[in-house]
């Protein structure tokens, strides 16, 4: 085995590496790691890119003609739109990046569970802004950028693990998933009777997903050390950071499950109060159902889910509960103003305010890593 001069990284034994491999990971254990030292303005790049906005362009006539499809009276919705409650409307927006505060304390506990001993955590403002910039990023780009940009800034930013900070992201993904999947399970007995199979392919599509991150992560625990040995040594170390980040996120998880359920609630509590603002009557079980359809449906890969969210959402209030067409639209419009649209704003926002005026303080050389 190794030596006792010769460490091992993680759980990896650095005898599979040669030795200008064996310093080059020395290097990468005092310092920022994952070769991709200029990644996240790559990623900007790509996000604010000329293609980018075409893209949003795209998906935003794809949203026309889906409008123009189901018929829908633009002036009655803007007419219903504009007698919304201004109130409810402001709570909702209030309520809704409430969400941030929450995710952000839940991800800095997932950062905690990783972070080596003695090692600094950023605080709870600092993580929720990166889970808004990410938003930002998934909002206005293709396939889902958002997580990858949020992981090379806080390598970037903090001198952490890219791949160790992804495997964090996706235990938060996989604890989402789960999450979701209960909601969905106590909302859709209540929605039975509306004859409607929808909400079993909905319950379905969750269950399969739960099922799925399942299996991927018991793969892999279960195939790790084969995968480590077949593996050239620079992908062997980073697949055993990611594995790092996945399943050591999984403590305190009680903990963390009550922060994911107050940013689920608070979701939903914006849901209910866009529905209250614009007058409608449509059940709590209804409302937790669009709120976890729309959250599903954003995981198509157009900028921000648009297209898939405004029809998935709007065709699913006609077709269980008594709302017309017009009257969906005009939730859907109000909803996503706040969740997409006011995204896409104070995303951008921040981003410049970020790069002009603030610069967060990069830890030393070593933080977030071995």
């Amino acid at each position: 085995c190794c030596s006792p001069d010769r460490p091992t990284q993680g759980n990896l034994p650095l005898k599979f590496m040669g030795e200008d491999q064996y310093q080059e990971s020395r290097e990468e254990q005092n310092g920022p790691d994952d070769g991709a030292p200029s990644a996240a303005p790559s990623i900007l790049r790509r996000v604010l890119s000329l293609p980018a906005i075409i893209s949003v362009a795209l998906a935003a006539l794809f949203l026309v003609f889906v409008i123009t499809r189901f018929d829908v009276d633009l002036g009655s919705t803007w007419d219903r739109v504009k007698g919304a409650n201004p109130w409810y409307l402001v709570l909702a927006f209030v309520v809704h990046y409430s969400t941030f505060i929450f995710r952000g304390i839940r991800w800095r506990l997932l950062l905690q569970n990783v972070a080596a001993p003695g090692a600094s955590v950023p605080g709870v403002l600092y993580c929720s802004q990166l889970v808004l910039l990410g938003w930002f990023a998934n909002s206005v780009s293709w396939l889902r950028l958002g997580d990858a940009y949020r992981a090379y800034l806080y390598r970037d930013e903090q001198n952490g693990s890219f791949s160790r900070t992804i495997g964090t992201i996706l235990a938060e993904r996989s604890l989402d998933t789960v999450l979701v999947a209960l909601l969905m399970i106590a909302a859709v007995p209540f929605l039975l009777n509306r004859g409607d199979s929808i909400t079993w392919i909905a319950l379905g599509l969750v269950v399969s997903l739960v099922v799925g991150l399942a299996v991927i992560l018991v793969a892999m625990t279960w195939a790790r050390g084969l995968l480590l040995r077949r593996m050239p040594p620079w992908l062997a170390l980073r697949y055993e950071r990611l594995h790092q980040g996945t399943m050591g996120s999984f403590q305190r998880i009680p903990m963390v499950t009550v922060w994911g359920l107050m940013g689920w609630a608070a979701e939903i509590a914006r849901m209910l109060l866009v529905v209250g603002a614009l007058g409608f009557d449509i059940g709590l079980a209804l409302v937790v159902f669009l709120t976890l359809a729309n959250s599903l449906l954003t995981l198509v890969p157009t900028p921000g889910g648009v297209g898939a969210v405004e029809s998935g959402v709007g065709g699913l209030a006609v077709r269980l509960s008594s709302l017309s067409a017009t009257s969906a639209a005009a939730l859907v419009l109000v909803d996503r103003a706040i969740t997409y649209v006011s995204v896409i704003i104070f995303g951008a926002a921040l981003f410049v305010f970020r790069q002009t005026l603030w610069r967060p303080e990069t830890m030393g050389a070593g933080a977030g890593n071995e």
